[in-house]
């Protein structure tokens, strides 16, 4: 009996291992995120044999990706692009000024510079404001991405209407954030694509209150919308860019999807759901499983280069380099010098003066001061770029103070980039 049993037990056990296997045959979670993403690689330059304008999120991900493309191929696009961009006489579009921030990026991506493409200024379109915002919150994200994937100054365009700067482009996004979190184009209820796009746009503003606090709430909203199976859908339609969205905007916060529990669902990851979107004999990506809404479940253009830089996004996040579209790859800007203080002296009851020498390029300084060489419990002061003497009053009488100075330099995101203290020099107080 126990004989039997324990063959019961194995043959049962042979099945549900032969499930498994099937399942993920047919499903494509068998594959490996780096096996979807080489073989859809290869794919995808296969399609390249002529690339031009229309090709941009091709050559977006294969240029993020490092992917084995001649460099003719990137040449001929830009070569093509140029011919088009002539040819329309730099008017790509006249409302639709997604497609500038799109060719914007690729053209980034591939070391090219979007400000001089057959001799227009790219960037200048998104310098309109009113135009920029005209299809809706997808205008404002994509403009600031393109904008801040090699921190492009935003041109100043005396005869816009009103000139686009970061600030308003955050704010538009900002204000149309959804009741309770989450973004989307009607504006009524959350959508994990737009706001899977806004968390992207957002992510190198997390310094700012306003923007951690509603990056917070997308989060928790997309979270919300997460569905059993690990992934999401876009107007009741489980499809691969929905989740293709989500991953590229956690990884831009850089967040791993498949360790965050906040976005697993019964084992499953986003990224797991992604690939059963994958073809394993083409190469690909389908834009959706089954038959819905029209739609056939083969490869599929939009989703196959969508879950190309999805996959490039995560294995970027994977070896420690810079997001996606963060394109400033070795692109740093300089710390200031190492600040020198000239003179400190306590000419005063209370009081000391520092002087230092002025640093070009500093945007500000920070003064550190205490009552002790370690510093414990010390204060600081700021002075402006234009500065370089501070007084600080109402110190103790007769006691020792010590005291360093150091410049900063700002980002065009407003972060502050530190140099060196200079040497700690100390003074006693009259």
């Amino acid at each position: 009996m126990k004989r039997k049993i324990l063959s019961l037990l194995v043959v049962l056990c042979l099945v549900m291992s032969s499930m498994t296997c099937f399942s993920w045959g047919a499903g494509g979670t068998g594959t490996s995120y780096k096996t979807a993403m080489r073989k859809t690689e290869n794919y995808m330059i296969k399609k390249l044999s002529q690339p031009g304008y229309g090709d941009e999120w091709y050559i977006i991900g294969l240029a993020r990706g490092g992917a084995a493309v001649k460099d003719s191929t990137y040449e001929t696009y830009y070569n093509n692009l140029v011919k088009e961009v002539k040819k329309c006489k730099g008017i790509l579009d006249k409302r639709k000024y997604t497609e500038y921030s799109r060719v914007c990026l690729a053209v980034t991506a591939i070391g090219k510079d979007p400000r001089n493409v057959g001799g227009y200024n790219l960037l200048k379109k998104l310098a309109d404001f009113e135009n920029v915002k005209w299809q809706g919150i997808n205008g404002p994200i994509w403009a600031l991405i393109a904008l801040d994937s090699d921190m492009y100054k935003i041109p100043t365009v005396k005869s816009v209407e009103v000139q686009t700067t970061r600030d308003l482009l955050i704010k538009e996004i900002l204000d149309q954030e959804i009741e309770g979190g989450g973004f989307s184009l009607d504006g009524k209820k959350p959508d994990s694509d737009i706001t899977g796009m806004a968390i992207q746009a957002l992510a190198g503003y997390m310094n700012r209150s306003d923007v951690k606090t509603a990056v917070g709430r997308a989060l928790t909203v997309l979270s919300d919308m997460q569905k059993a199976d690990g992934g999401f859908d876009s107007w009741g339609t489980k499809n691969a860019e929905s989740n293709c969205q989500v991953i590229v905007g956690l990884t831009a916060l850089g967040i791993d999807p498949t360790k965050d529990d906040r976005f697993i669902r019964n084992g499953k990851s986003v990224l797991d759901a992604l690939l059963t979107y994958y073809d394993e004999n083409s190469g690909g990506f389908r834009h959706v499983n089954t038959s819905t809404a029209g739609y056939k479940p083969e490869v599929n253009s939009m989703a196959t280069e969508q879950g190309y830089y999805t996959l490039v996004a995560y294995d970027r996040l994977l070896g420690g380099k810079r997001s996606l579209y963060d394109m400033t790859d070795g692109k740093t800007i300089s710390k200031p010098k190492k600040a020198v203080i000239l003179s400190l002296k306590s000419t005063k009851t209370k009081t000391v003066t520092i002087k230092w020498k002025k640093i070009s390029g500093a945007k500000g300084y920070q003064i550190r001061y205490a009552a002790n060489s370690k510093f414990t419990g010390s204060k600081t002061v700021a002075a402006s770029k234009s500065s370089t003497v501070k007084t600080i009053k109402s110190l103790k009488k007769g006691k020792t103070y010590y005291v360093k100075v150091r410049a900063y330099k700002t980002d065009v995101k407003g972060n502050r980039i530190y140099g060196s203290y200079s040497t700690v020099q100390r003074v006693k107080v009259k």
